[in-house]
C-alpha cells in the first residue's frame, strides 16, 4: 500500500497568491485507488512532489509555516498508513482526513462547539459591549468578513469544516486572512458565482493597508476580550505584528479657499451640487466629524449654537460640544428655508440664531412663521414672548404667555411697527 500527496493545480511562474488543495491518494496491489482532499493548501509554485511538501528554497513564506505544512502532510500520511485496512473506500479516507483536521469537534459536541468560533465571539462582543454606533458598524463589518472568508474556504477552496476558532487560530491564520482581504477584489472576478449575492461596495474595491489594519485591530480586541473572560489563553497576535496605519500630510483649506468654495456659482451644475457644497461648508463652519454631522437635528440648535456629544468618544468622555453659529452658517440655514419653506423647524432654528445675535425683530418674525406652520406650540410662544420683552413690547409678550398657558390655538401675533 502506498500513500501519496499531490495537487491538481498549476500557476503562472511569478504567481505567489494562488492556492491549490492538497489531495491524498491510496493505492495497493489489490486494486484499491482512492483519493480525498485535505484542508491543506499551498501555492503551486512552492510544491515539491518529490519532497511531498515545500521546495527547499521558497521566499516570502515563513519557516514556521513551511515546517507546519510539511509536518501536517507527514502526519496525515502516517495516519492513513496506520489506519488502513482491507475494504476501505473514498468515504473512509475523506472521514479520516477530516477527523485529523478537526479532532475536537466530536469531543466538544453539541452547540458548545459554536462558542469557540471567532464569528460567534464577535457576535457576543457586539451584543454585550456598549459601543458607539460607528464602532458597532465596524465590528459588524468584521463579522461579515470572517463569515465570508470561512465560506470562501469551504466553497472555493473546498476546505470543508474550516473555521477560525479562538483556541486554535495562529499567526499564520491571521496572515492568510489578511492576504484574502488584500486579494478579495480580484476574487470577485475569478469566482463570480460565489460573489453574486454580495454588494460590490463590500468586496469589489481593493482594500488599503489602513483598512486591513483596522479590521485586524478589532479582531485582536475580541480575542483579548475572550482571554479576559477565561474562554481561551490563545492570542495569535503575540506572534503577529499589525501594520501601523499610515497617513499622509493633512490637507487644509485656507479661509480664502474656503470662501472661494462658499461663494462659487454652481447654478449650471445641477441643484444637488449646491446642496452638497452647503453641507460641506456647514461642517467646515462648525468643525464636527461627518458621523456627528449626519446626526444633527433641530434639537441640536440651542440659543444660536450647535450642541452635540461626539459619538466616537461619548463612552469615554461624554462632553457636550457647543459651537456658536456665525453669519455664514446662518446664511446656509436661510437657503434651507428657501428650499423648503413649509418646514417650520428651519424658521425656529434661524430665529434662535437671530436672537443670539441680538436681532430680536428678525427672531420674532421667524418664530411667527414657525407658529403659522405649527400653531399652539407653547415653547415657541414663550420663546417669542422673551424676544418681545427684549424689544420692550410687554403687551405682546404677555399675550404670548397667556396663549401658551391657555393652549390658545389662534395665538399668532405678528410684530411690526404698525402694530405697536
Amino acid at each position: 500500500m502506498k500513500v501519496t500527496a499531490f495537487i491538481r493545480k498549476t500557476a503562472a511562474k511569478n504567481n505567489i497568491t494562488d492556492q491549490a488543495r492538497v489531495y491524498f491518494r491510496v493505492r495497493d496491489i489489490g486494486g484499491v485507488d482512492i483519493k480525498a482532499a485535505s484542508e491543506l493548501s499551498i501555492n503551486p509554485n512552492h510544491w515539491s512532489p518529490e519532497r511531498q511538501g515545500y521546495k527547499p528554497r521558497v521566499a516570502l513564506v515563513s519557516e514556521e509555516k513551511k515546517m507546519n505544512f510539511d509536518k501536517n502532510v507527514q502526519q496525515i500520511t502516517h495516519l492513513i498508513t496506520k489506519e488502513y485496512h482491507r475494504g476501505v473506500d473514498g468515504s473512509w479516507l475523506k472521514g479520516l482526513i477530516e477527523e485529523y483536521h478537526h479532532p475536537n469537534i466530536n469531543a466538544r459536541g453539541g452547540n458548545r462547539a459554536d462558542e469557540y468560533l471567532l464569528s460567534y465571539q464577535i457576535r457576543r462582543y457586539i451584543e454585550e459591549t456598549p459601543l458607539a454606533d460607528e464602532s458597532r458598524k465596524h465590528h459588524l463589518d468584521n463579522l461579515n468578513k470572517v463569515l465570508r472568508y470561512e465560506r470562501f474556504r469551504h466553497e472555493v477552496m473546498h476546505q470543508r469544516g474550516f473555521h477560525l476558532c479562538i483556541d486554535s487560530i495562529t499567526a499564520d491564520d491571521i496572515r492568510d486572512f489578511k492576504l484574502w482581504m488584500q486579494e478579495e477584489y480580484r476574487y470577485v472576478e475569478m469566482y463570480p458565482v460565489f460573489y453574486k449575492d454580495e454588494l460590490p461596495r463590500d468586496v469589489a474595491q481593493q482594500r488599503s493597508e489602513n483598512s486591513m489594519s483596522g479590521t485586524l485591530y478589532r479582531i485582536r480586541t475580541v480575542i483579548k476580550w475572550c482571554i479576559k473572560r477565561g474562554l481561551t489563553r490563545n492570542n495569535p497576535f503575540d506572534q503577529y505584528q499589525i501594520a501601523q496605519p499610515m497617513y499622509g500630510d493633512p490637507f487644509y483649506l485656507t479661509l480664502e479657499e474656503r470662501d472661494k468654495v462658499y461663494y462659487a456659482d454652481l447654478s449650471g451644475m445641477g441643484a444637488t451640487y449646491s446642496v452638497y457644497r452647503d453641507i460641506f461648508m456647514f461642517q467646515c463652519l462648525i468643525g464636527c466629524r461627518v458621523s456627528d454631522l449626519n446626526r444633527l437635528t433641530k434639537a441640536n440648535i440651542v440659543d444660536g449654537c450647535v450642541e452635540y456629544i461626539p459619538q466616537k468618544t461619548k463612552l469615554e468622555h461624554a462632553n457636550t460640544v457647543r459651537v456658536p453659529l456665525n453669519q455664514k452658517a446662518l446664511d446656509i440655514l436661510n437657503k434651507a428655508i428657501e428650499m423648503n419653506p413649509g418646514y417650520g423647524e428651519s424658521y425656529r432654528s434661524r430665529g434662535e440664531v437671530y436672537a443670539e445675535m441680538g436681532e430680536y425683530e428678525k427672531a420674532v418674525a421667524d418664530i411667527t412663521e414657525f407658529l403659522k406652520i405649527n400653531p399652539n406650540i407653547a415653547s415657541a410662544l414663550l420663546m417669542r414672548a422673551g424676544f418681545y420683552d427684549k424689544l420692550g413690547k410687554k403687551e405682546w409678550a404677555e399675550k404670548d404667555r397667556k396663549a401658551a398657558a391657555l393652549g390658545k390655538k389662534d395665538g399668532i401675533y405678528v410684530f411690526s411697527p404698525k402694530n405697536d
